[in-house]
């Protein structure tokens, strides 16, 4: 993607200071993003049910970072929803979680998740994988063009 086109990202993520280490880590990078915030599954698929009705207010995100475990709905159902749907499977969804287990790697994968990042206890660490995360998606990777 060119430096001066507009990327917005969907991050699902439950926990406040989690959404704050995640925007804050983008954010340190020379490319401006524009982040929405949702706080469980639920609320993320109403974002995008509204984003086909009110781009403007809504815009539909070019990647979506995903937390595993969170309330009312949880990222496994989430990414089941999204990848059964025909105007949603193409936005690529990245897990962001604590979870290092094999079974939840092995199911994320398989509901069609495009990348699975484990959350870093450390700061620095962590902002240096949002890094990478960044540069992948947006320098290198060629994503489905919106609108």
């Amino acid at each position: 993607m060119r430096n001066d086109e507009k990327i917005t990202i969907l991050l699902v993520e439950d926990d406040a200071g989690d959404q704050k280490l995640i925007t804050r880590a983008l954010n340190a990078h020379e490319r401006q993003y524009e982040i929405k915030c949702a706080g469980d599954g639920e609320s993320a698929l109403e974002y995008l049910r509204n984003s086909g009705i009110n781009q403007s207010q809504y815009p539909r995100p070019n990647l979506i970072l995903l937390d595993l475990n969170m309330p009312r709905m949880d990222g496994r159902q989430f990414l089941r929803q999204i990848k059964a749907d025909d105007d949603l499977r193409s936005i690529p969804v990245v897990i962001v979680t604590i979870s290092d287990a094999y079974e939840d790697i092995n199911k994320s994968y398989g509901l069609h998740a495009a990348g699975y990042i484990q959350k870093s206890a450390s700061p620095t660490q962590f902002n240096e994988l949002i890094e990478k995360l960044a540069k992948y998606w947006f320098s290198t990777s060629k994503l489905v063009k919106i609108g």
